[in-house]
């Protein structure tokens, strides 16, 4: 059982209100870092996290998210029961300190499981929700790392995240086919990784734009397009989420050069 580092309601709250960010957001953290326990321990070896989850609490970037991101492992491309999934979200409430309501799946397919909305509540907290969704598109490619998590409301949990080029390498995919401002500014803060090479980059985009159709001349118009679409709200919606963050500006000069050699032909 994860252990956790506060007692009654009250110093639960207190923890949320010392954390960054509003306690809307800290109220995020702690749903998603309780459903991640749950998820993990029920699935062990299963899944494999991303996404903005993970660079905030398995790589140190102050980066708040709604959603738990992952991709199943072991065995890859394979359904899980819905039902089971909403059953360990359900299971990781905590008396009346959290609650999670579980609805039916946005998306219960081959290539995803979607709980679009999980709503969030307790005795001291906002209400609010997150997301949970897994992938069954494509396997994990390098090998995941084990990471500990958990602060700074549990003890220390284990959880596989991928690794960062591969991270990327997805984020990489995801511009051609959406134009989100978050998928920028997690690119910037891992791309500027010392252990992130593009030659490890662009080895995984090579299986991940499997998914993309084909063509480099295409890939890189509509990669470019997203890029400049992205930059209607950036300013606008990243400090929100991400404290520090790098302006639009500094985020599309350090990505577009960088990244036009990495899209796959």
């Amino acid at each position: 059982m994860t252990r956790r580092l506060w007692g009654d309601d009250f110093q639960l709250r207190d923890l949320l209100d010392a954390q960054p960010g509003s306690l809307e957001l800290a109220t995020r953290d702690f749903a998603l870092l309780t459903v991640t326990a749950r998820l993990a321990g029920e699935f062990p070896g299963q899944l494999v996290f991303k996404g903005g989850f993970v660079l905030r609490h398995a790589f140190g970037v102050l980066r708040f998210s709604k959603d738990i991101d992952a991709t199943r492992h072991r065995p890859p491309k394979h359904k899980l029961d819905a039902a089971q999934v909403a059953g360990a979200i359900r299971g990781a409430s905590i008396g009346d300190q959290i609650r999670f309501e579980v609805g039916d799946p946005a998306t219960d397919s081959a290539r995803s499981l979607d709980f679009d909305r999980v709503g969030v509540a307790g005795a001291l907290l906002p209400t609010s929700d997150i997301q949970v969704e897994v992938s069954y598109r494509g396997a994990v490619i390098d090998e995941p790392l084990p990471c500990l998590i958990g602060e700074p409301f549990y003890g220390p949990f284990e959880i596989l995240a991928m690794q960062p080029h591969e991270i990327a390498a997805e984020k990489l995919r995801t511009l051609a086919q959406r134009a989100r401002p978050t998928d920028l500014a997690d690119l910037v803060v891992v791309l500027a990784r010392n252990d992130v090479r593009d030659d490890d980059i662009a080895r995984v985009a090579a299986e991940k734009f499997t998914l993309v159709a084909k063509g480099r001349a295409n890939r890189v118009a509509r990669i470019e397009s997203n890029l400049l679409t992205i930059g209607a709200d950036y300013d606008a919606t990243i400090p929100l989420v991400f404290p520090g963050g790098a302006t639009y500006a500094a985020a599309f000069e350090a990505v577009w050069p960088r990244i036009r050699s990495l899209i796959p032909s």
